[in-house]
């Protein structure tokens, strides 16, 4: 009778102890959660449209390039959710209520996408797509912050960087497709006949509201985005997923003189390709914790063989 209650007993603690861990465990951050408990102002919410209101406008870059930043930045500007080709459910449940819903019934306000134009071949995306923005991102953060990615599995984590990388085979090869992905997902549209708008990262990182106007004009959406509504870029700016560094002078020193000129060579392409009135932001491109760099006017552009050449070459 004694060893029947204290076995009861045992059970009942280990019972408690178990409620106790899980609520320890749902109090602790996550990749996708703690610090997306904050609630934006009433007038900051975002809605879906009716359905048909908007056009399907690709929200096209290649990844790492701040794109679901970007989506955050519309969608407190705007009032209306932005969509995705991708359905990741995270997003869904942190500020990205459109990320889950068909991107073509016109609900939302652009489509995310890293697809370039001749890839984009979803049946419920390739008949509709009429327009995109085009956001482009300096390749050498953009690499940095796709890996930080890739390797975490979260939009705001960080993967491990130590100097053993320069000699990492798998991490050159790695650093350069990423490169081939800057020039050839945004110039593949540039020359599908489209219409296009380019949006350079570093642009929205020192003028938001500047280039936020921009999109909406370019959405034909610029009767909402009031004072009020930028207000919410300038208070709320900052979204679930905008990635804090603390330290970048080493994933800086993972790219090798080989890879600086690798990566130089297909920007000074890149740049070729862009209309005159939209030009890469040279000043941002070359951060002083990337060291020495090559002598970047002797570095002939890298043109990939998928794409056409640029008009000048033709």
């Amino acid at each position: 009778m004694y060893k029947c209650h204290r076995r009861k007993r045992f059970l009942f603690l280990v019972f408690i102890m178990a409620i106790i861990i899980i609520f320890v465990l749902n109090l602790m951050p996550s990749p996708h959660r703690a610090q997306f408990k904050r609630t934006s102002p009433a007038r900051c919410s975002v809605n879906f449209a009716e359905a048909g209101r908007f056009p399907l406008v690709a929200l096209l870059s290649a990844p790492g390039s701040g794109n679901t930043w970007t989506r955050h930045l519309i969608q407190q500007a705007t009032g209306f959710y932005t969509g995705s080709a991708y359905n990741v459910i995270h997003l869904a449940e942190t500020g990205y209520a459109g990320e889950i819903v068909d991107p073509s019934a016109g609900t939302t306000l652009t489509m995310k996408t890293h697809m370039a134009y001749f890839r984009i071949t979803p049946d419920r995306i390739e008949k509709n797509v009429t327009a995109a923005i085009i956001l482009i991102r300096n390749p050498f953060d953009m690499t940095i912050c796709e890996r930080n990615r890739k390797f975490t599995k979260s939009q705001t984590g960080h993967a491990s960087w130590n100097k053993d990388l320069r000699n990492d085979t798998e991490w050159t090869e790695y650093a350069k497709f990423q490169a081939i992905k800057y020039v050839r997902i945004p110039v593949s549209w540039m020359q599908s006949g489209l219409p296009f708008l380019v949006v350079h990262y570093e642009n929205i990182m020192s003028d938001r509201i500047r280039e936020i106007r921009r999109i909406a004009k370019f959405l034909n959406v610029t009767e909402f985005v009031t004072e009020e509504r930028l207000r919410c870029i300038q208070d709320e700016g900052e979204g679930n997923y905008h990635r804090k560094y603390v330290d970048k002078k080493k994933m800086y020193d993972a790219f090798t003189d080989d890879l600086k000129t690798t990566f130089i060579g297909y920007i000074k392409a890149l740049s070729e390709y862009l209309p005159e009135s939209q030009p890469l932001p040279w000043e941002h491109y070359f951060n002083p914790l990337l060291g020495s760099l090559p002598n970047i006017s002797s570095i002939e552009p890298i043109y990939d063989k998928l794409l056409k050449l640029p008009k000048k070459l033709q």
